[in-house]
């Protein structure tokens, strides 16, 4: 191979340039920190770089999503924290209310106190944050509940927010869970507002709104032949008499005729001892589906003192039949009837049917939402009704019970929150470090060669001078 001048300068040139290319990738990676400046340098590290940068725009993200979802969940468990002081309060009104100390008037100046918890509460649950209501489902631009009606306006679907790759966090709670309830508009009873009248007596489609006893009432028990389906069959064999007595007034004698049917039974009780107690037929069954039961109920007048109520049975008919079922005298042992506090179909109905479910007496509504039960004790203070007043700290032990469970779940997200946090930022932690493997340089290592190559160029450079320094003469010499 023959090896000219030209040949030799051109490939110590190229050379030469290699080792100032290298020198400035190197001086490059110093400069940046990065191992890895074009695909070219490493196609397999470059596509996990990229991979890895994606991720952590992502976990960035998720972070200010995670700030937000805080954020919500931390108003909720304010705002529900409020109302459970609320809670607390209007027990404390009730049990004071309940007391026989107070005159007409004290129970008048807390019922007035009890209004302002009612709009302080309908505040609360109101909140809004960020511009949304956050007891409201996806009608986040609605106030949950109308002040006016105390009706629940929103619905009952809740938000999430992604807060990690595989998790999300719900941000609202629809109040329908502890709060007021929403009423169907085509209710045949005249779509029953929450603050319902104080004594409810009306009757719609040819079915009495029972004024029930808010502490309790006698119960009838089901017939040993099974339950009474047909309210207008026969009830008694034989007839009898029933002898009412109710606390330290005299003893009211009413007599039943054979073959009458329970209805029969009630008209006589409420025509002949109306002036001390009241009967109602009742249908106690539990589900819809279930088969019809009805029984008797009896009830004190004024309302609250039903355990006060005796009932003495004279009768022919045959034992758990009949007349025999109203015997109610705990003083003797000889009760068939039985004192209950709530009762289904009477003061405890949970059929949105049923036309006395919005009834200012009903337990299931009064114990399970907060608007009702603070607006039950407020006209129960306002009318001085003792029974009722008393009625409403078993309300609101029930509430209050409601509202913890919520905080609960309240307490459970941000839990939840604070978990994935720490495990994002773990996710986060080791992503860089995945990353600075891949992509940033060894500054030491880079300097080493820098100084290689800087070496290696200096002594091209002087072997090129001192090569080219000589010509052909000196070579003939």
């Amino acid at each position: 191979m023959k090896v000219t001048t030209g040949f030799f300068y051109k490939t110590f040139i190229n050379d030469m340039n290699t080792q100032i290319e290298a020198m400035y990738k190197a001086q490059k990676q110093l400069t940046t920190g990065k191992r890895v400046l074009s695909p070219s340098d490493d196609p397999v590290a470059i596509s996990r770089i990229v991979k890895y940068k994606t991720e952590l725009s992502a976990l960035d993200e998720y972070s200010r999503v995670i700030d937000t979802a805080k954020i919500y969940n931390s108003s909720l468990e304010t705002a529900i924290n409020d109302l459970k002081n609320m809670a607390i309060k209007a027990k404390q009104y009730a049990v004071n209310g309940s007391t026989d100390t107070l005159s007409a008037t004290d129970r008048l100046a807390l019922a007035q106190e009890v209004d302002t918890l009612i709009q302080r509460s309908i505040e609360t649950i109101n909140t809004k944050v960020s511009g949304r209501y956050i007891f409201g489902g996806y009608k986040a631009d609605t106030p949950p509940v109308n002040s006016t009606t105390g009706l629940y306006q929103s619905d009952t679907n809740l938000q999430y927010l992604d807060i990690s790759f595989f998790l999300d966090v719900a941000v609202n709670l629809p109040a329908t869970e502890f709060f007021t309830y929403q009423v169907d508009p085509t209710d045949p009873y005249g779509n029953i507002k929450v603050f319902t009248p104080y004594n409810q007596t009306v009757t719609t489609s040819g079915t009495q709104l029972h004024d029930a006893d808010p502490l309790s009432a006698l119960l009838m028990p089901q017939p040993s032949g099974g339950v009474i389906t047909d309210p207008t069959a026969g009830f008694t064999t034989n007839g009898g008499t029933l002898a009412i007595q109710l606390s330290d007034n005299k003893s009211v004698s009413v007599t039943i005729s054979s073959g009458a049917s329970l209805n029969d039974v009630r008209d006589a009780i409420n025509s002949q001892a109306g002036e001390y107690v009241k009967a109602w037929v009742v249908n106690v069954k539990e589900n819809p589906t279930d088969p019809d039961d009805y029984r008797l109920v009896i009830n004190s007048v004024p309302n609250g003192k039903s355990d006060k109520i005796r009932i003495q049975v004279s009768t022919a008919d045959a034992a758990n039949t009949g007349l025999n079922l109203l015997s109610y005298n705990p003083d003797s042992g000889s009760s068939t009837m039985s004192l209950e506090g709530n009762i289904n179909g009477y003061n405890y109905i949970t059929d949105p049917t049923d036309p006395n479910y919005y009834s200012f007496n009903n337990n299931y509504l009064n114990e399970n939402y907060y608007l009702r039960a603070l607006y039950f004790l407020k006209v129960a203070l306002e009318n001085n009704d003792q029974g009722r007043i008393q009625k409403a700290v078993d309300y609101f032990d029930k509430i209050a019970d409601k509202l913890y469970k919520q905080q609960s779940i309240i307490g459970a997200r941000l839990n939840k929150i604070e978990s994935i946090t720490d495990y994002n930022l773990e996710v986060k932690t080791n992503t860089n470090q995945n990353l600075s493997n891949d992509q940033d340089a060894d500054a030491l290592q880079v300097i080493s060669e820098l100084n290689q190559r800087m070496t290696v160029l200096q002594a091209m450079r002087v072997t090129l001078t001192d090569f080219f320094r000589n010509n052909l003469f000196d070579f003939l010499r």
